[in-house]
C-alpha cells in the first residue's frame, strides 16, 4: 500500500517528509518526538511499578530480593544501548543525508546485533548468577535470607534478555525515522498483558498459589514477547527484506559503546553501593529500590528528551547543518530544565504518599521518604546530564561526555562511604546529590565547548579554483553570474 508520496517504495519505514524532521521548528520537532517517547517509556517503567506493587504483597523480603537484582536488570538495558543508541544515531544521520536505503540496512543490522547481545547476556547470567549475587550481598549478612529467591528471580528474568534487547533496538530504529508513536502503541499492548498476568502469576487465583517471584519474571517476559512479535511484523513490512549492512557495525559501536559503558558503569557503582546501603538493613535496601522506582518517572522524562535529541541532532548533522544541531541541544536543555523544576517540587512535597503506594513498612517508609527528598535537590543536574548525553550521541561525539559521567560515578562510592561515616544513610544520599550535580556541570561545559559544532573549514583554493570562480576577466567580471556573458559574439 502506498503512502502519501506517490511512488513510495514498498517496505519504506515512513515517507521522506515524515522521516526527515529537519524542516520543522526545533522545539516542535523535539516535542513531536519526545511526547510519544515519554509515553512509551512511562509504560516501560509502569511494568516495573506493577511488578513492584504485586511483589510487595509477598512481603519486605521478596521486595528486597527484587531490589537486589534491579541494578543488574538496569545493566541489561544499559548494555543494549551500545546497539540501540548507536543505530538510532547512525540511521538518523543517514535519513538527514537522504540515504534511506542505507538507513534500512543499518536497521536490520541493529535487529541482528540486539538478538546476539541479549543471548550472550542471558548465557552469562545463567552461568554466574549465584556467585555474582553472593558477591553483591557478601557485605551484608541481613540480605543473605533473600539471596536464594533473588538468584532464582534473576535467572528467570534473563531467559527473556534477547527479547528485551530486541525490543529496545527495534524502538531505536523507529525513533531514528521520527516514528515514536508506534512504540507507544505497542508498549501499551504489552502493559495491558502485564497488568493482567502479574497478579495471576505472582499470587495465583483460587486454590492455586501462583509462582511468587518467578511469576513476576514470567509476566514481564511474556508481555515483552507479545510486543516483540508485533515489532518484528511491523519492521519486516517497513524495512523490507533482511539485508543487514555489517560494514556499519563499527560506527554503530563507536557511537553506542561509550554511552552503554557509561550507563553500565553507573549500574556497577550502584551495585557496589548496595552493600553499603544494605548495611543499614533490608529496609534500607528496599527503600533504595523504591526510591529509584519513583524517581524513574522524572528520569524517563529527561531520558525521553535525550533520546529525541539523538534523532533530531543526528538528522541535522547528517544534513550538514551543525548550527541547527547545536540549537536543538539548547532547546532540549531548556525543556528539561522546566520539567525538572516540576519534578523537584513533586518529589519533595509528595514523597510520603508516593512511597505509601508500595510499602507501609514504617522503616522502609521513613528511609525512602528521606531518599526522595534528597534526590529532589539534583533533579535539574540529572536531567541536563541525560539530555546532553543524547545530544552528544546524536552528534556522533559521545566519548568525552561518557568519560566525564564515568568519572563522576567513580567518585560516588568513596564520597558515599565518607558521607556514611559522618551522617549514616543521609550522608550516602548527600554524596549522590553532590556527584550528580558535578556531572550536570561537566556535561554543560562539554556541550558548549565541543568542536563538533564548528563548521568544516573551507578547503584551500588554488589559483585555478579562483579563475574558475571569477572567470577570466577577474573578480568584477559578470561572466559567472550572467548565463549570457562570455558566450558567442
Amino acid at each position: 500500500m502506498k503512502g502519501p508520496l506517490s511512488g513510495e517504495r514498498k517496505g519504506a519505514p515512513v515517507n521522506a517528509s515524515q522521516a526527515n524532521l529537519t524542516h520543522l521548528p526545533l522545539r516542535r520537532a523535539l516535542l513531536q518526538l519526545c511526547i510519544p517517547l515519554t509515553g512509551a517509556m512511562t509504560l516501560e517503567t509502569a511494568f516495573n511499578f506493577v511488578n513492584g506493587y504485586w511483589v510487595g504483597k509477598l512481603g519486605t523480603a521478596a521486595l528486597a530480593a527484587v531490589n537486589l537484582c534491579s541494578f543488574t536488570i538496569w545493566m541489561l538495558f544499559a548494555l543494549t544501548g551500545m546497539i540501540s543508541t548507536g543505530a538510532n544515531s547512525v540511521i538518523a544521520q543517514r535519513v538527514g543525508a537522504g540515504q534511506e536505503e542505507e538507513g534500512r540496512r543499518v536497521g536490520w543490522l541493529a535487529v541482528a546485533a540486539g538478538v546476539g547481545l541479549g543471548s550472550v547476556l542471558c548465557l552469562l547470567i545463567q552461568l554466574f548468577a549465584d556467585p555474582y549475587l553472593t558477591w553483591q550481598a557478601s557485605h551484608n549478612p541481613e540480605v543473605q535470607p533473600v539471596l536464594k529467591e533473588g538468584t532464582l528471580y534473576l535467572r528467570q528474568v534473563f531467559w527473556f534478555a534477547p527479547i528485551f534487547c530486541l525490543n529496545e533496538c527495534m524502538s531505536g530504529i523507529l525513533r531514528a525515522y521520527g516514528d515514536t508513536r508506534t512504540p507507544l502503541r505497542l508498549y501499551a499492548i504489552g502493559f495491558a498483558v502485564n497488568f493482567t498476568l502479574d497478579p495471576l502469576l505472582i499470587l495465583g487465583f483460587g486454590s492455586w498459589k501462583g509462582f511468587g517471584l518467578r511469576g513476576a519474571a514470567y509476566a514481564s517476559g511474556f508481555s515483552f514477547l507479545c510486543v516483540s512479535v508485533l515489532f518484528v511484523i511491523l519492521l519486516q513490512r517497513r524495512l523490507g527484506n533482511f539485508r543487514p549492512a555489517w560494514r556499519w557495525l563499527g560506527e554503530v559501536l563507536r557511537i553506542g559503546l561509550p554511552t552503554a559503558l557509561t550507563a553500565a558503569f553507573f549500574c556497577l557503582i550502584y551495585m557496589l553501593m548496595a552493600p553499603l546501603v544494605g548495611s543499614y538493613g533490608p529496609s534500607a535496601l528496599a527503600a533504595l529500590g523504591l526510591g529509584h522506582r519513583i524517581e524513574s518517572f522524572s528520569y524517563l522524562v529527561s531520558h525521553g528528551l535525550g533520546v529525541a535529541s539523538i534523532t533530531l541532532v543526528g538528522q541535522h548533522m547528517g544534513a550538514g547543518d551543525r548550527r541547527k544541531a547545536y540549537q536543538a541541544g539548547e532547546q532540549a536543555v531548556y525543556l528539561v530544565s522546566v520539567l525538572m523544576a516540576v519534578s523537584s517540587l513533586a518529589l519533595f512535597v509528595f514523597a510520603r504518599p508516593m512511597v505509601l503506594i508500595f510499602s507501609s513498612d514504617p522503616e522502609v517508609l521513613e528511609k525512602a521518604v528521606h531518599y526522595l527528598r534528597w534526590m529532589s535537590l539534583c533533579q535539574w543536574s540529572t536531567g541536563v546530564s541525560v539530555v546532553l548525553e543524547g545530544v552528544m550521541s546524536g552528534a556522533g561525539r559521545p566519548l568525552l561526555a561518557g568519560l566525564a559521567a564515568s568519572g563522576c560515578a567513580a567518585v560516588r562510592l568513596p564520597m558515599a562511604r565518607f558521607g556514611a561515616s559522618l551522617y549514616q544513610l543521609n550522608g550516602i544520599w548527600a554524596a549522590m546529590v553532590a556527584s550528580r550535580s558535578l556531572e550536570g556541570l561537566l556535561y554543560l561545559i562539554i556541550f558548549a565547548r565541543s568542536s563538533v559544532w564548528r563548521p568544516d573549514p573551507e578547503p584551500s583554493r588554488t589559483m585555478g579554483d579562483a579563475i574558475l570562480e571569477t572567470g577570466p576577466s577577474g573578480p568584477n567580471s559578470n561572466s559567472s553570474s550572467n548565463p549570457g556573458a562570455g558566450g558567442g559574439g
